[in-house]
C-alpha cells in the first residue's frame, strides 16, 4: 500500500523545532492556484527577474526532472511574466511547477496543463524581452528567503 503524502499543517506541526530554528519556513498565503497540479513539490532553482520573461522560457525549455522553478519577479503587477506556451512546454520537460512573484497570463491555458502554477495574479499585458535578470541567486519572497538547489550545495 502507498504512504499517503503529508499534508503541510501536519508537516509544520510535526517540526516546530525547525520552524522555531528557521530550517522549515512557509511562504505567506499570497499567491493564486493555477494549472490542474494543486500540490507539487521538488528541488528549487531560482531566478530574479523584473518584467522580463527571457530567462524564464530559458529555464523552461531545459529538463525539469521534477523540479520547481521560483521566480522573483518585484511583485510587479504591471504585467505578465509568464504565459501559456512556456508553461505548456514546462509540463513537457517535466517540470512539477512554477512559482511566480508577479503575474502570469493565458489563465485557461495554464490551467489545462498538468503542472502547478502560483502567481499574485493574471494580467492580459506581456512582458519585455531583453533577457536582464540572475540565476541562481537568493530570492525573498513572501516574507522567505529562498535559496536554488545549486547554492545548497555550495554552502553544504
Amino acid at each position: 500500500m502507498a504512504a499517503l503524502p503529508l499534508a503541510t499543517a501536519e508537516a509544520c506541526d510535526a517540526n516546530q523545532h525547525m520552524i522555531s530554528s528557521g530550517d522549515l519556513r512557509a511562504l505567506q498565503p499570497i499567491f493564486q492556484i493555477y494549472g490542474r497540479r494543486q500540490v507539487f513539490s521538488g528541488p528549487i532553482v531560482t531566478l530574479k527577474v523584473f518584467e522580463d520573461n527571457v530567462l524564464i522560457r530559458e529555464f523552461l525549455e531545459e529538463r525539469g526532472n521534477g523540479r520547481v522553478l521560483v521566480v522573483d519577479g518585484g511583485a510587479s503587477m504591471r504585467c505578465a511574466i509568464l504565459g501559456g506556451n512556456p508553461v505548456q512546454q514546462a509540463q513537457n520537460n517535466g517540470w512539477a511547477g512554477i512559482i511566480i512573484n508577479g503575474c502570469i497570463r493565458d489563465v485557461d491555458e495554464i490551467n489545462g496543463c498538468d503542472i502547478g502554477v502560483r502567481a499574485l495574479a493574471s494580467h492580459p499585458m506581456k512582458a519585455y524581452k531583453k533577457g536582464n535578470g540572475e540565476k541562481h541567486v537568493p530570492v525573498h519572497i513572501a516574507g522567505t528567503r529562498i535559496c536554488d538547489e545549486k547554492l545548497m550545495h555550495q554552502i553544504g
